[in-house]
């Protein structure tokens, strides 16, 4: 009898260790005496567990839907990423958000993207890189409205990453002033987060190489710094074709073309280049057309479609004519050209102008000069023309 209940026990102890492999507590403690209910502590631990995890999740959805403005959808989504036990390092973050400028809204998006940043240390890790950025020139508006798009910024490491980017961004620029500019207008969030060294290294000298002067490589670094960012091989590639089109990389045209180029795909590029051809254009007419005024190329179909149409159907331009003032076609039709076009032709059929006088003279007067020359010294012998002009009539 004692040798069939040993072996019972043991069958027993067997069985809840092959179905709880993972438990750390002597099985038999729980089999000494045998009794269904004293196995309970196992499954009173689990859900206490379960109901622990259940109020961490329902207090993070709640902060960050009361406070931190994210919708219930939102915050459902960004308290999988976060465990918020309470609410005071959470309640030190946006203070030190809302101090700096951050308006609800913004922070609302900060946080949707990057909903860890509630547990940073504010003084450590966060209010060093916000006085970072003020002291190189980046206003509190202007830090807010770039990180609450993009708050990758905020992770990566101010004595690693930040300032080593930072400091050979100055040292391509020359001042702070100028490397503050290419930070706003690249929206920080990415050009302090690579290796900016890396990135820009080889395309500076290719770009000097060639010839193209440094206030020039200046502007294509604040202005459009994501013409840099392709590979290598590919910048080269870019470089080369442009030149092989007859734009001298000591022009401001260069820059321009640089950057039209570079965020267009092959398909985009045929398409427009089709769009001029069934106007009757040459392939010399058009890279004409692109070395005057390379943004000509870069305009929407429709857009550039109504210039060609206005100019050539309407105007009876021939292609070379058009191609020399290439940058005619991204001028607006409805507020620039069609009402200049119509006081000309008003001022022509009576006689007050000459019918030989340059149009495109005349589109690239500024508007308060076009206004005297040819409103307010005619209207007395046309007393309708303001109201031509401004389509009244």
């Amino acid at each position: 009898m004692s040798c069939l209940l040993r072996r019972g026990l043991l069958s027993q102890i067997t069985f809840y260790s092959c179905t709880n492999p993972t438990t750390k507590t002597s099985h038999l403690r729980f089999f000494l005496p045998l009794k269904p209910k004293l196995m309970r502590p196992i499954s009173i631990t689990t859900a206490t567990q379960t109901t622990s995890s259940d109020e961490s999740s329902s207090f993070a959805v709640s902060y960050l839907v009361n406070s931190c403005g994210l919708s219930q959808q939102s915050a459902l989504s960004a308290s999988k990423k976060v465990r918020l036990k309470s609410a005071s390092k959470p309640d030190l973050v946006l203070h030190l958000f809302r101090n700096h400028g951050f308006s609800n809204t913004q922070i609302a998006n900060l946080i949707t993207k990057r909903p860890l940043l509630l547990l940073a240390n504010p003084e450590k890790t966060l209010l060093p890189k916000l006085k970072f950025l003020n002291q190189i020139g980046v206003s509190d508006p202007e830090i807010a409205h770039f990180l609450s798009k993009e708050p990758t910024f905020l992770v990566r490491s101010l004595d690693r990453q930040i300032k080593p980017s930072y400091e050979y961004l100055k040292s391509l620029l020359g001042t702070d002033e100028k490397a503050a500019a290419a930070i706003k207008t690249s929206c920080c969030s990415w050009i302090l987060q690579i290796n900016l060294q890396r990135l820009l290294g080889h395309k500076v000298e290719i770009l000097r190489k060639y010839g193209m002067p440094e206030r020039n490589i200046e502007k294509l670094i604040i202005g459009k710094m994501r013409t840099l960012i392709k590979n290598n091989d590919r910048f080269d590639e870019l470089v080369q074709n442009v030149c092989e089109m007859g734009i001298d990389p000591s022009s401001a045209h260069f820059a321009n073309a640089l950057h039209v180029f570079s965020g267009m795909n092959e398909s985009t590029l045929e398409s427009k280049l089709e769009m001029f051809r069934s106007y009757g254009w040459s392939e010399d007419e058009i890279v004409l057309a692109i070395r005057n005024q390379p943004i000509c190329i870069s305009l929407s179909k429709e857009k550039l479609n109504g210039g060609l149409d206005f100019f050539m159907n309407k105007l009876k331009w021939k292609p070379l004519e058009l191609a020399r003032h290439s940058y005619l076609l991204g001028l607006s039709l409805q507020k620039r050209v069609i009402p200049r076009w119509m006081v000309i032709q008003c001022l022509v059929s009576k006689c007050l102008i000459s019918d030989g006088i340059s149009f495109a003279s005349v589109l690239k007067l500024a508007e308060a000069y076009f206004i005297k020359r040819f409103l307010v010294k005619y209207e007395s012998e046309v007393p309708e023309i303001l109201k031509l002009y401004q389509g009244k009539l």
